[in-house]
């Protein structure tokens, strides 16, 4: 990775990283990683709060190496190839949703975005082994997140603004329909419909507008 990729990269996922404790998502414990060096490592964060995380302390690792909270990112790297970018956060709604049994379903253009599904991983605690973290990679599939119950969600992505982005229309989706779910019983769309909204509103200049605007938002 050349030296201005690489700090293009790392200032890009300080930001991410600043976004979703801005917007909400995050608590102290949330978690994201980047894949480098040919797809073979990942750049990778401390045991620190996403608001506080700088420059400084990013570093590498292979697949292999164990630190903590890295089996999850590890697993879903080693799953899909296709993967760039793995983010784990605790956001209030997404839990919310898990512990009634639930998980997002399209119901406007955003969580359309998620037609492939979200899956609901049913066990609890955290993820601390290589075995719990394969079988989480397995449960998503070819999706773009998957719900953790009373633990949030991990959301994957092709960089780190999309799979930022992402997180945000996750939680959004989450939020809307456990207010939704107040009202009455919500209209959902049908995955074929909403693979077709997907299509036409989650294009690569979406996410780039998306993340930008969001950015402007935080100081990096």
């Amino acid at each position: 990775m050349r030296e201005s990729s690489s700090k293009d990269l790392k200032r890009d996922f300080i930001a991410a990283l600043r976004i979703i404790s801005h917007q909400g998502l995050s608590d102290a414990f949330a978690h994201l990683s980047a894949r480098i060096d040919g797809g073979r490592k990942m750049l990778f964060m401390p045991r620190k709060s996403p608001a506080l995380v700088k420059l400084k302390d990013l570093f590498v690792i292979d697949f292999e190496k164990g630190v903590p909270q890295s089996a999850v990112h590890q697993a879903m790297y080693k799953a899909r190839e296709d993967i760039r970018a793995v983010i784990h956060f605790h956001s209030p709604q997404t839990v919310l949703l898990t512990v009634v049994g639930q998980t997002i379903r399209p119901l406007h253009n955003y969580s359309a975005i998620f037609h492939e599904g979200v899956p609901l991983f049913e066990g609890t605690g955290q993820v601390e082994s290589p075995e719990r973290a394969a079988e989480i990679a397995r449960i998503l599939g070819s999706s773009k997140a998957v719900l953790l119950r009373g633990h949030g969600a991990v959301v994957v992505g092709r960089s780190i603004p999309e799979v930022c982005i992402l997180s945000l229309y996750l939680e959004e989706s989450a939020r809307l329909q456990v207010e939704a779910t107040k009202l009455g019983e919500p209209r959902y769309i049908s995955r074929e419909e909403a693979e077709k909204i997907a299509r036409r509103t989650f294009k690569p200049e979406s996410t780039t507008r998306a993340w930008e605007h969001f950015k402007a938002q935080v100081r990096i």
